[in-house]
């Protein structure tokens, strides 16, 4: 090989170069050992990943460094994001650098972390001991869970412990007591209503009294980035469980509803602690989440504070048609034009579940093999699968996949261990709980029109519009405002007449991406004047933000939908 390459260093030609006997032979044989290189180097990183199935989303570079430094633990701390949803890195022991005591979620320079019940002995093949901090950070997470079911029986009698309670637990765990609790109340109030007169009402009154003083703590000086997004995410919540429960209460006025067993009450998504069910851990009582006739059990991922989606008529919507495909073991689609909230709805109902969900970019480059690996990490590791514009992978793959997708759920509905996955020798392990999510850009130039029988293992649900008007109105409740309703109103028209009466100009833009700017800077400005007129705080936070976007012939009709919307405050 040196003479080889003294002589292409000499000649300067390729073909000149390349035309020698000696290469022509050497060739071949160096490609076929290489061939049985990688082959084997396949083998290998599938091994590792059948015991360790979350490797399966992990590339094969970055799985060799992650095997290579496997004897150190503290080289490991880059790659815990890759593995985790929300874990970022661990506390090893200081007299033992071995042991793992905590995990950590980062958001910025905050923290959020979460001790373990047992300590972790991080010693031996890296997919072993990983495994068992997997295990060990969901039991711990269990754990916490029952305590803080146990809280809520409490916290149910007396809201003035409201506050102490929230900061006590992660943002994780404060949100699902504060939904423990609204389903343990609406449920009590629904079922007692025939013979305790006016607990629908009071139910009501309590679920906007919770509303109310989580809501004025937003105008506080909470410290941390994470306190306040953690404060922020409970409210998002929590007004869309006071609206559930408003209508619940006309609904009864109008003796539309009678018990707990009617629809309307039923198509929620509801929590309840289940002290002598069992799941995947152990028979200690379980948390079972239900929405309409189907009940899923909570996976303990450990999410650390993540904000939350805006509720919504079409997010309702949106859940009960996956977990109707869910429960029948299909897949969900679903579709509609981009920025609509498709992908964040599937997180969003993972989260609800504590389930970690893997997105995947779909695209034409996508092979038969490529969805093979993510399809049995998933199965293996019992995660949920989101397949981002899925319709642009080319028509022989998606043939291919098809047949993959459909060996699955055949494997669910018999609730086989194990399953012949397609081209694969060996049993795959099947947990269950796994779940594919495919979402599609519908009439997008490159895209893909399903096969027939890929589209009958999914459940579609059309996404076309989002809500603005709710989306605006849980935001301003989120950071402070009183006057929510009113004000989000005045937003929402204010924006839709813009897009009807501004000329149109490349530059403007009057989406779910401006309106939220404007939201977080009215947060700001709120809490910095908490005592001015929030109608004021809106319009000049709308006009600031705006003008200067504004060509000269549009400033003028701005300004007057301004001064039109709100007539109290001077533009």
């Amino acid at each position: 090989w040196v003479k080889i390459m003294n002589k292409a260093s000499e000649t300067m030609n390729v073909v000149a170069c390349c035309s020698n006997e000696l290469l022509r032979n050497t060739l071949p044989v160096m490609y076929s050992e290489l061939e049985k290189c990688q082959k084997s180097l396949e083998g290998y990183l599938e091994q590792k990943r059948n015991k360790f199935p979350r490797f399966y989303f992990v590339s094969n570079p970055v799985l060799l460094q992650i095997l290579s430094q496997g004897s150190d633990p503290q080289s490991i701390q880059i790659y815990y994001e890759k593995i985790f949803d929300a874990v970022d890195s661990v506390v090893h022991d200081a007299s033992d650098p071995s042991l793992i005591k905590e995990v950590f979620s980062r958001l910025g320079v905050d923290e959020e972390h979460m001790s373990l019940d047992r300590p972790v002995k991080a010693q031996g093949n890296i997919e072993d001991w990983l495994t068992d901090l997997l295990l060990e950070v969901q039991s711990s997470m269990k754990t916490v869970c029952g305590e803080c079911a146990d809280e809520v029986e409490v916290l149910s009698k007396d809201l003035d412990i409201l506050r102490p309670f929230i900061d006590k637990y992660p943002g994780q765990f404060s949100l699902l007591a504060l939904q423990l609790l609204w389903t343990a109340d609406v449920g009590y109030a629904l079922e007692n209503c025939r013979a305790k007169k006016g607990i629908m009402k009071d139910t009501n009154r309590k679920c906007f009294q919770v509303l109310q003083t989580i809501s004025s703590w937003c105008l506080q000086d909470l410290g941390a980035k994470m306190n306040r997004i953690k404060i922020e995410t409970l409210v998002t919540i929590q007004v869309h469980q006071r609206d559930v429960m408003s209508d619940l209460v006309n609904l009864y006025k109008s003796k539309k509803l009678s018990s707990a067993d009617d629809f309307e009450w039923l198509k929620q998504v509801r929590f309840r602690w289940d002290p002598e069910a069992s799941d995947q851990l152990n028979d200690e009582g379980a948390m079972i989440i239900s929405v309409c006739d189907v009940d899923f059990k909570y996976q303990y991922e450990y999410l650390g504070c993540k904000e939350r989606l805006v509720i919504t008529p079409l997010t309702d919507r949106c859940y009960i048609t996956l977990s109707q495909a869910l429960g029948m073991y299909y897949g969900g689609a679903p579709a509609g034009p981009a920025g609509t909230g498709k992908t964040e709805t599937v997180k969003d109902m993972g989260r609800a579940l504590g389930i970690y969900v893997v997105v995947t970019n779909c695209t034409d480059q996508q092979r038969f093999t490529d969805m093979a690996k993510i399809f049995k990490g998933l199965c293996q590791a019992g995660l949920w699968g989101c397949f981002d514009e899925f319709n642009r992978i080319e028509l022989p793959v998606l043939s291919v996949v098809a047949q993959q997708v459909l060996a699955i759920q055949n494997a669910k509905k018999s609730n086989c261990e194990f399953f012949q996955f397609p081209g694969d020798p060996q049993n795959v392990m099947l947990d269950p709980v796994c779940g594919f999510f495919i979402t599609m850009n519908p009439g997008y130039a490159g895209r893909q029109e399903l096969p027939e029988n890929l589209k009958a293992l999914f459940r579609g649900v059309a996404m076309m519009v989002p809500d603005r008007e709710i989306i605006i109105k849980v935001k301003l409740c989120s950071v402070g405002y009183v006057n929510f309703t009113e004000l989000a109103k005045k937003f929402r028209v204010l924006y839709r007449l813009c897009e009807e009466q501004l000329s149109k100009q490349k530059h403007y833009d009057f989406g779910l991406r401006n309106i939220l700017s404007v939201l977080r800077t009215a947060g700001k400005t709120k809490r910095d004047n908490t005592e001015a007129n929030e109608s004021l705080l809106l319009c000049r936070t709308l006009r600031d933000m705006n003008l200067s976007k504004l060509v000269a012939e549009d400033t003028p009709l701005f300004l007057s939908l301004l001064a039109d919307l709100f007539p109290e405050v001077g533009t």
